[in-house]
């Protein structure tokens, strides 16, 4: 039992439980809550927005600090914390003890979302062949699809009360799945032989940049679906809570699909460099749709495409990041990669929160989405793919490149 807990396969598969408790429960169970939040006046729409804000500055200063205490601490055992914060801060949820309660307990369900959006893909890619890497990766962010879509369809049981049942059921998710994951995670290849200069991979630091602004935009595109659906089609397209709070589950299903498809199929048809504007425009289209009609079954579709587009988005490029970086530097600069999709998030959150506490209508905030999106896409267009050779198929993810000595 030993030795099997210590296999790729355990291991991919408490990354993968790592994911769905930090994104697709901590972190996500707040839109499919809103509604009911809303209804019993928790929370009015600008709060709402600015609440989650506060989520992606939590996050984003989680991600500021995890990558450096990863590797003073340990991978897995920063990951660990990351868990148990996120058990707090749903628990501590169920209370409404005012706005600025849930400020502090949103703010730490971003910090647990950071430490397992950047870790679990880190701790599950360790070891693993370059040609395999794309499918665990897609594994492991697929889980935040699984949490999601059960998260969704389970909620409407636990509302007849109002949110306080919901933030429990959820708390109870997170412990067990919590329980299950923490054994199977393993600690990741040390990386502190490896070499310290960038120019160690061949490759310019200024396409990883390029790279990761194109993220931080796709980010902004991704604010208005990720917290607001649920609330549009409760509240301008007029349906029940129930209804509304099962939408979401449409979104987890994409986002469950995003991973597998976009980057563990459509890559190795495409390339990762094609396979990420694809992606990009799938959620292009998704805003579009919202933008272009009312209609409930075409704004509920839209969630899943939306869905499927921002898993794909983050999974390739996670992908890209370790294919222009290096083995060695995927860690660095798929956290530094993370902090300006955080911002982005931080930033469409406050800038929607903004437009609705003046009174501007939904449609605001989709319009801020479709720009961000065609930036984004023109910006992935410029980092070209990665020449053929650079990375071999048996290479492996050891702390260091293969054949290349540590320094």
């Amino acid at each position: 039992m030993g030795e099997w807990k210590k296999r790729q396969g355990y291991r991919t598969f408490s990354a993968m439980l790592c994911m769905l408790v930090g994104i697709g429960l901590v972190r996500y169970s707040y839109s499919p809550l809103l509604p009911s939040m809303l209804d019993h006046h928790w929370l009015n729409p600008g709060q709402a927005g600015y609440l989650g804000t506060v989520n992606f500055i939590g996050n984003l200063l989680g991600a500021l600090v995890c990558a450096p205490l990863a590797r003073w601490l340990g991978a897995v055992r920063i990951c660990r914390v990351a868990l148990l914060l996120g058990l707090i801060s749903v628990a501590a949820s169920a209370w409404d003890l005012g706005f600025w309660w849930l400020v502090g307990t949103r703010s730490l369900a971003g910090l647990t979302a950071a430490g397992t959006m950047i870790l679990a893909p880190i701790i599950a890619a360790s070891g693993v062949e370059n040609a395999r890497r794309g499918r665990v990766i897609g594994i492991v962010f697929a889980g935040a699809g699984l949490g999601v879509i059960g998260l969704s369809f389970s909620l409407p049981l636990f509302l007849v009360n109002g949110p306080s049942g919901g933030w429990l059921f959820t708390a109870a998710l997170v412990l067990v799945c919590t329980a299950l994951a923490w054994r199977g995670l393993v600690e990741p290849a040390d990386e502190s032989s490896s070499p310290t200069s960038p120019q160690a991979t061949g490759r310019s630091p200024l396409s990883l940049w390029i790279l990761g602004l194109a993220y931080t935009l796709a980010a902004v595109g991704i604010v208005p679906h990720s917290i607001y659906l649920s609330a549009y089609v409760h509240q301008v397209l007029g349906e029940p809570v129930s209804f509304a709070t099962m939408v979401f589950g449409v979104y987890g299903l994409g986002v469950l699909l995003g991973g597998p498809l976009l980057d563990g199929q459509l890559t190795g048809r495409l390339g990762t460099w094609l396979a990420l504007i694809v992606s990009t425009a799938v959620g292009l289209a998704a805003v579009a749709v919202v933008l272009m009609t009312e209609n409930v079954a075409w704004v509920v579709a839209s969630g899943g495409l939306l869905g499927m587009s921002q898993m794909g988005v983050a999974s390739i490029t996670a992908h890209r990041v370790l294919e222009i970086a290096g083995p060695a530097y995927h860690t660095r600069w798929w956290a530094r990669v993370t902090v300006g999709f955080n911002i982005g998030q931080a930033g469409g959150a406050l800038a929607m929160g903004t437009m609705l506490h003046a009174g501007w209508s939904y449609a605001a905030g989709f319009w801020m989405a479709a720009g961000s999106f065609t930036v984004s896409i023109l910006l992935a267009l410029l980092v070209q793919p990665p020449r053929r050779g650079s990375h071999k198929p048996n290479e492996t993810y050891n702390g260091h490149r293969k054949n290349e000595p540590p320094s």
